[in-house]
């Protein structure tokens, strides 16, 4: 897997997976394991060959995690640039059970051109859902707070092997 490139001002930036598992921890690893490659697909889509800057970057979530949402700073530094924004009301890639998160993510140019980037339906197990509903509940036993950690970090590494068009979707 090759570093994402950015332009930040006028240094190329070059940002490995590993970068972000530092600056985030673990704890939300399969977010960021995802959002490295939807990042990689926006890029591809909006910019093909070229280079994005940070700077005209913005990105609408259909949800809050920390995941995302730190993968997605330290790539573009939207959220400290105020070009950031949370969407629990956006209707795509609603895939859990639970709530009403979207697992849906649009990145738009200064230009107005913008692409809609959304996890594939069945990447995630139905046993994603149900144990972090219990984690959101504060159920979970220690054995099941052990299993979705292995789990997290085991779609974390599913995420960053698989061909791109088989974690993401790109409209």
């Amino acid at each position: 897997m090759t570093a994402i490139q950015i332009y930040d001002e006028q240094e190329l930036v070059h940002i490995a997976f590993d970068d972000i598992r530092k600056y985030h921890g673990t704890k939300e690893m399969a977010a960021v394991g995802v959002a490295y490659r939807m990042a990689e697909a926006a890029f591809e889509a909006l910019y093909g060959v070229d280079v994005p800057e940070r700077q005209e970057l913005a990105i609408q979530a259909g949800q809050d995690c920390a995941g995302f949402r730190d993968a997605f700073e330290f790539i573009t530094r939207a959220e400290t640039r105020g070009k950031y924004f949370v969407d629990p009301d956006y209707p795509a890639a609603r895939f859990d059970p639970y709530t009403r998160s979207s697992y849906a993510f649009i990145f738009s140019r200064a230009t107005g051109e913008e692409v809609e980037v959304s996890l594939k339906k069945d990447f995630l197990p139905a046993v994603f859902y149900d144990l972090a509903k219990k984690d959101r509940d504060c159920l979970l036993t220690q054995d099941e707070a052990q299993a979705f950690e292995t789990l997290k970090k085991d779609l974390c590494f599913r995420a960053l092997e698989l061909p791109l068009d088989e974690v993401v979707e790109v409209r």
